[in-house]
């Protein structure tokens, strides 16, 4: 399906809600009869049997047209109408946990995890990427879940009503994975080389390094301006960030756990800054709808590229790693000094790697099937 056909969709999608809207009866009808299969396999999937998915599947459309079908006015065209259902359906049932928790604690919690394990450890994942995180990340499933489970389910507990019960899970979780984060880093130990530098410099490290913040110096000067008595000027967070990267161990991060911006393909977020925890964030289900269809496409993005990559010889893998491993590309003399080679071969070797990147991606069947779907 094109992009021009998806939106096509979507935009009829979009007519059919509003026509349920207004009261159009038939249009109501049509809209029940379209989605049905949806809330039908999401019920199914959600509580695995089929008493309980009969069950569940009339409390939702009963949910579906509550107040004249309230629901689906959040519904603005940016995903799906059949995600946007499953959404829905996915928060409806996600409610009659909290009632069960309510009534019966053990019962509501043996259930709670069944149906948000694989949503809390996908958050884990995003924040704690890669195979040196593995340990750290069934650590910080274990601290979430005593975390919701603490004062008899105090936090779950806490959810007032308003917007998507999901929403306000999976953003509550995600601040409790950032606590452990800041926790974990906490306890590490710099290497020695960085714990003889001033203290600036010991918190750029940390920073960058297990905090994952870009290693620019706007990116740095708010972060450090919390850590630190006084904000650095900018020429001071350059020179000390050069000194960082003189005085950090090649290959740092690999085999360290750290998160290692500048030499993995991994991607750890700016935990303290793109990450609002102060006071609660509601988000409807459209919103979520949308974050998992993008969630979804840059997952399988992400997986081909990985898998692509291993089929490049040993030196242009490096490369990758080095250079294109984070957000920024590093210069050349730089991507020299890490590999230990001459900075005339790094200007040979990147568009060699390009292009044996490209070609490689073009040949994949799974990269044109998808072309094709979006």
């Amino acid at each position: 399906m094109t992009t021009r056909t998806t939106r096509a969709h979507n935009t009829g999608d979009q007519a059919l809600v509003r026509a349920v809207l207004s009261g159009d009866q038939k249009a109501a009808e049509q809209f029940l009869r379209t989605v049905a299969d949806t809330v039908w396999t999401a019920c199914h999937l959600l509580t695995r049997m089929e008493a309980d998915a009969r069950d569940a599947f009339m409390i939702v459309n009963a949910a579906l047209q509550k107040d004249g079908f309230q629901r689906l006015r959040a519904y603005d065209g940016r995903s799906r109408l059949h995600t946007f259902v499953a959404l829905i359906t996915r928060d409806v049932l996600a409610q009659r946990l909290l009632r069960l928790l309510h009534e019966d604690s053990s019962r509501g919690w043996a259930a709670f995890e069944q149906f948000f394990a694989a949503d809390i450890r996908r958050l884990i994942l995003r924040r704690l990427p890669g195979q040196s995180h593995e340990d750290a990340r069934a650590d910080a499933y274990q601290e979430a879940c005593v975390a919701l489970i603490d004062n008899d389910y105090h936090r779950l507990k806490a959810y007032s009503g308003a917007g998507s019960f999901t929403g306000f899970v999976l953003h509550m979780v995600d601040r409790l994975i950032i606590d452990f984060i800041r926790s974990f880093s906490s306890r590490r130990r710099a290497p020695a080389s960085i714990t003889r530098l001033p203290a600036l410099e010991q918190e750029i490290f940390k920073l960058v390094y297990w905090d994952g913040v870009t290693p620019r110096t706007e990116a740095l000067g708010p972060p450090l301006a919390r850590r630190l008595a006084a904000r650095p000027a900018a020429d001071e967070i350059a020179a000390a960030l050069d000194l960082v990267r003189r005085n950090t161990p090649p290959g740092y991060g690999s085999s360290t756990g750290a998160a290692a911006r500048m030499v993995s393909l991994s991607e750890t977020p700016e935990i303290a800054d793109r990450v609002s925890v102060d006071g609660p964030v509601v988000r409807s289900p459209e919103d979520i709808a949308l974050e998992r269809e993008q969630d979804s496409l840059l997952g399988f993005a992400a997986k081909v590229l990985r898998e692509v990559a291993e089929t490049l010889p040993e030196t242009e893998r490096l490369y990758l790693r080095i250079a294109l491993g984070g957000p920024d590309a590093l210069p050349a003399r730089e991507v020299a000094r890490l590999m230990q080679r001459p900075v005339e071969e790094i200007h040979k070797l990147r568009p060699r790697v390009l292009k044996s990147l490209k070609e490689a991606l073009e040949n994949r069947g799974e990269v044109k099937t998808w072309r094709a779907s979006v």
